[in-house]
């Protein structure tokens, strides 16, 4: 007898930063990303230290991978599952006009420099968020968690 499911066991997401500016904006992102069910949050080239002020303990309940250089990043995206840059880009697809995977790995640079060419490469896609200038970087990780799960019924 076949086994059915229902397709939402085959989503998943996990979200991280590219040199995040400040610890504080990974901590606001980690804990968006757990509200809103994300598999996973990371950070490249960077460190993260618990923070006294994280009264959810988010990261007992969700993991954080560290990864010292973009190829060490590079080398663990998953099998089956898009390289999502968020970046203002001339390439960028606006985000109300995307159609979210069902298996992705979004990623965000740093506010004053942005993923770097190589990363951007790398996407499958890159979305774009309204507006002329770079919003905080948690905030736009955030936002774009948000349009994915309100677009995907989640």
């Amino acid at each position: 007898m076949k086994r059915t499911w229902d397709k939402k066991e085959e989503r998943y997401f996990g979200i991280g930063i590219f040199r995040p500016k400040t610890e504080e904006n990974l901590g606001t992102l980690w804990r968006t990303a757990l509200i809103y069910s994300a598999s996973f949050i990371f950070v490249i080239e960077a460190k993260y230290n618990k923070k006294s002020s994280d009264i959810m303990k988010v990261w007992s309940k969700i993991p954080l991978f560290q990864f010292e250089t973009m190829d060490a990043f590079l080398s663990t995206v998953p099998y089956s599952c898009k390289l999502v840059g968020i970046e203002m880009d001339k390439n960028s697809i606006p985000i109300k006009e995307y159609n979210h995977p069902e298996r992705a790995v979004y990623l965000l640079g740093s506010e004053d420099n942005g993923l770097p060419k190589k990363l951007k490469e790398k996407c499958h896609d890159i979305i774009c968020l309204p507006g002329n200038r770079s919003l905080n970087v948690a905030v736009a990780g955030s936002i774009s968690i948000f349009d994915r799960i309100n677009k995907m019924g989640l």
